[in-house]
């Protein structure tokens, strides 16, 4: 049997603007998108940066799944959503009744994406890619970069 979104427990919601997880503090949850979308960005300089839009049926938080290093990336709501959230321990719990050959594939594969990631962001690519996509305005993102700065001030976390 496949496990849907139904088969959690009641999803969490966000509103719009609203930070779920932010880039640099510690990662114990994974998220699923029951409703809503979702953008992931990179703060540079001061500035956030967007690097994809996910939506319906969509998870983030999945580079921090098998290593226990911070956040690499920001979450942020872009409308009202309701994310289902999976911890870490439970995730590895899973992976423990697999063959380990498939843990250190999944755990391969979460390094690749996250270096790829790295490297288009270098070039510059990710920029392009996103801003094809038209999802999110600079008034946006400076609306966000202030809720961002917000949710780090709550939970005493560092800028970036």
């Amino acid at each position: 049997m496949s496990a849907s979104v139904d088969n959690f427990e009641k999803p969490l919601s966000f509103k719009r603007g609203q930070v779920i997880f932010a880039e640099g503090e510690p990662s114990t949850y994974l998220y699923i998108v029951a409703k809503g979308d979702v953008a992931i960005v990179k703060e540079v300089k001061g500035r956030l940066s967007p690097i994809s839009t996910v939506g319906e049926k969509d998870f983030i938080g999945e580079l921090s799944m098998f290593n226990d290093e911070p956040r690499n990336a920001t979450a942020i709501a872009l409308q009202d959503c309701e994310l289902v959230v999976v911890k870490k321990s439970e995730v590895r719990k899973v992976l423990r009744s697999c063959p380990d050959w498939v843990t250190n594939i999944m755990v391969t594969i979460s390094d690749r994406l996250r270096n790829t990631v790295d490297v288009l962001r270098e070039h510059r690519i990710v920029d392009e890619l996103h801003s094809s996509k038209g999802s999110i305005t600079e008034d946006e993102l400076f609306e966000f970069s202030k809720n961002v700065e917000d949710y780090r001030k709550r939970r005493g976390l560092k800028a970036n």
